[in-house]
């Protein structure tokens, strides 16, 4: 039978979109596998969706795809041309060979010729069945629910960025099922149309999914609610850090091979409620290879400290008056303990000891039985350190020749650190009268020297190649380790001690409570900086890494003409606002206490009840479907009669109770009348209350002149029909 020319165009329409949506399926596959040929591919698509537009018998349509995959597997992967005598005899063997290790069950000897067949042949069962929901179940929900999830699995769980094909997909679904919805309800109502006045109906809905989508897509957008489920999974698996591949950001313990790009991981760690913003330390490293850094060799002791005792360590505090306290809260369980500079003494519920290690100056926790203890909370006391510039600028380079032997490990070099680094420390530094003046020098050499903070491009040093030197000369693009360890071998070639501090930056600002910020810490905060010491000052850290902001604090406690006290001000001013990365959100700002990472600890300390309510919700969904053909209806009996008796809800309730039928196994067939479909139903539920109302919705719905009907009377023949299809 010839096809109507609306109904083709309709039909074109719809296989252009389809076409589409299966590009974006088919983009991952190629990028992830390292597929070439993207364009035969898409040939054999649009050839499989010629065909089923053009109604093509079923046999030729099938010889023809046979054609194509036949010449696309000798063009592809045959050195003799498609036309020759090597034609036949390669595709023999390619089909004996693949079929012998096929039923020996040696899956991994399968060629690539026969992989690409059995991918073409799932493409042609694809778009078979997609002919299917288009031309005759008129509905490509389901196809477009697979779409957006395929794209967004793809999406979090490998390296396919699928946020351009998420908005390409939804806007095309959307479209598609917009133009099979009115298809179909223009095969409900059963009325002849032209084409004008469908598309009087379809133009509106296209302009505004069109309008909807341009304006979701240039608003701003937040960023996500949920952590990257990504580095938890392979947490929890063993596989976190593993091979030599992009690695993910956080706290780690091996930092002797340095380099390669990372991937971002916004997983919470711990919460910190504090009046100032902190750089929070965990330990020091002394010995660089070349290639990272380990700890050197030495008799190093442990020192035992109580919570709420003085804490000694190798930094500076600040004056008693100032003491202050902060309140850490853990949602990543660590034995070691968050330090801030200025700390003071700690405070725990649990009776737990604190084991500062003289080394590295890391502390873990311990219980009293040696045990190594995880604390899901504890606040740190702490007196923020004031440097006295009067005092830094009396810090001549001679003064390091009285150094004790004890600093020697901080000034370790690997002997073939090339010569070119020493004689760069010396020009950036050169004129610098103080020890202070020439660190200063060094840290912010990478802000004005084409330097690059980026973690996806930072490079892997060759196997001769210094860490350091490739960063400085050849690359100058990287993160926190690539400027934090250049500053420490830098200040180290001029005989300045220095040590590498790795732990995390300050983190997001949150909302003030109490006179309290809260500051949010993940593994996105994960850091590296640099501790130098000063001869009459003491340890003191720098911050060489561009885009982020140290936290000193200056006393200029000497007088400086106004042009110079700007100079020496302006780099040491601590900032009022947090660093890019730290940036307050209008919705962090509004008073409201509510952290839904909070929340979450909260609900993991639970979390056998949990599963129980989960399990018991699980059973109730099951239960309430199952059961759907009973309380539905009555469901909508009850709503139905506190509304009105009017056409309007004589004609939603109509569709449910078509619905309803339909649940009971009384659907209405392809090209059956309403009143057939009427008779049928009053035949099978022993009534002829369906013929009254379908007798008044036609009137309802095809009828110029209406009459006056009894609605109380409708309502109750459609109370009694929803009830004899429960009983």
């Amino acid at each position: 039978m010839k096809r109507p020319l609306g109904e083709f165009i309709e039909l074109t329409i719809a296989y252009i979109i389809i076409f589409f949506i299966l590009r974006e399926w088919l983009i991952p596959i190629m990028q992830l596998t390292n597929t070439g040929g993207m364009q035969l591919f898409l040939v054999f698509i649009g050839l499989s969706l010629a065909l089923s537009l053009c109604r093509v018998h079923p046999i030729l349509s099938g010889l023809v795809k046979l054609g194509y995959i036949t010449w696309l597997i000798v063009f592809t992967y045959s050195t003799s041309p498609v036309f020759s005598g090597e034609t036949l005899p390669f595709l023999l063997s390619e089909w004996t060979g693949n079929m012998a290790s096929i039923l020996s069950g040696d899956f991994g000897q399968v060629s690539n010729a026969f992989r690409t067949v059995l991918f073409l042949v799932l493409i042609w069962m694809l778009v078979y069945l997609i002919h299917h929901w288009v031309s005759v179940r008129k509905n490509i929900f389901y196809f477009f629910a697979m779409t957006v999830f395929f794209i967004a699995t793809l999406d979090t769980f490998s390296d396919y960025d699928g946020k351009a094909a998420i908005v390409k997909v939804i806007v095309l679904g959307l479209i598609m099922t917009g133009v099979l919805f009115v298809k179909r309800l223009w095969l409900q109502v059963e009325t002849t149309s032209t084409i004008l006045e469908k598309w009087k109906i379809v133009i509106p809905m296209l302009v505004s999914v069109l309008l909807v989508s341009s304006v979701a897509f240039f608003l701003p957008k937040t960023g996500p609610t949920w952590a990257d489920p990504v580095p938890f999974i392979q947490g929890i698996t063993g596989q976190a850090g593993s091979g030599t591949g992009e690695k993910s950001v956080g706290y780690g313990q091996d930092d002797s091979q340095l380099g390669g790009p990372f991937q971002g991981d916004n997983t919470l760690i711990f919460t910190a409620s504090s009046r100032d913003r902190h750089y929070w330390r965990i330990e020091t490293k002394d010995t660089y290879t070349s290639k990272g850094w380990i700890i050197s060799d030495g008799n190093f002791g442990k020192n035992v400290y109580e919570t709420n005792t003085p804490i000694l360590t190798s930094l500076q505090v600040g004056l008693p008056e100032n003491e202050r306290q902060i309140q850490l809260d853990i949602a990543v369980p660590m034995p070691f303990l968050i330090q801030t500079y200025g700390l003071l003494s700690v405070s725990a519920q649990d009776a737990t000891l604190i084991i500062q290690d003289e080394q590295t100056e890391k502390m873990t926790i311990e219980q009293q039985a040696g045990e190594s203890k995880s604390l899901s909370n504890y606040s740190l006391s702490y007196s923020e350190p004031v440097y006295s510039m009067e005092q830094l600028q009396l810090s001549y380079p001679t003064t390091l020749e009285t150094l004790d032997p004890s600093y020697n490990r901080f000034l370790q070099l690997p002997n073939q650190l090339p010569q070119r680094v020493r004689d760069l420390a010396s020009d950036i530094t050169k004129g610098k009268a103080t020890i202070y003046d020439q660190i200063k020098a060094v840290e912010s050499y990478f802000r004005t020297n084409g330097f690059r903070y980026d973690k996806n491009e930072a490079a892997i040093p060759a196997e001769n190649q210094d860490y350091v030197d490739q960063f400085l000369f050849d690359t100058k693009v990287g993160y926190c380790d690539n400027f934090s360890t250049s500053m420490v071998v830098l200040l180290r070639s001029l005989g300045i001690p220095a040590r590498w501090v790795k732990g995390f930056a300050p983190g997001t600002a949150g909302p003030i409570t109490d006179g309290l910020r809260e500051y949010r810490i993940t593994n996105d905060n994960a850091h590296s900086w640099v501790e130098a010491y000063i001869p009459g000052t003491g340890w003191m850290e720098f911050e060489p890494t561009i885009g982020f902001t140290g936290n000193v604090n200056i006393d200029y406690d000497i007088p400086l003409d106004t042009a110079d006290q700007e100079e020496v001000l302006q780099p040491e001013k601590k900032p009022e606002q947090p660093q890019p990365q730290e940036k307050i959100s209008e919705k962090e700002q509004s008073p409201s206490t509510f952290n839904l990472d909070a929340v979450w600890t909260w609900l993991k300390k639970f979390t056998y009840v949990w599963i129980a309510i989960v399990v018991l919700l699980i059973i109730i969904s099951i239960t309430l479907y199952l059961q759907r053909k009973t309380w539905i209806p009555k469901m909508h009996v009850r709503v139905y009669r506190k509304k009105v008796a009017d056409w309007s809800n004589f004609d939603s309730s109509y569709h449910v109770l078509l619905k309803q039928l339909s649940r009971i196994g009384l659907r209405r067939r392809d090209g059956e009348t309403l009143r057939a479909f009427a008779e049928r139903v009053d035949a099978a539920l022993e009534t002829d209350e369906m013929q009254k109302l379908t007798e008044v919705y036609e009137q309802h719905v095809y009828g110029k002149d209406k009459e006056e009907v009894d609605f109380r009377e409708l309502k109750e023949s459609w109370e009694y029909l929803i009830n004899r299809t429960i009983s």
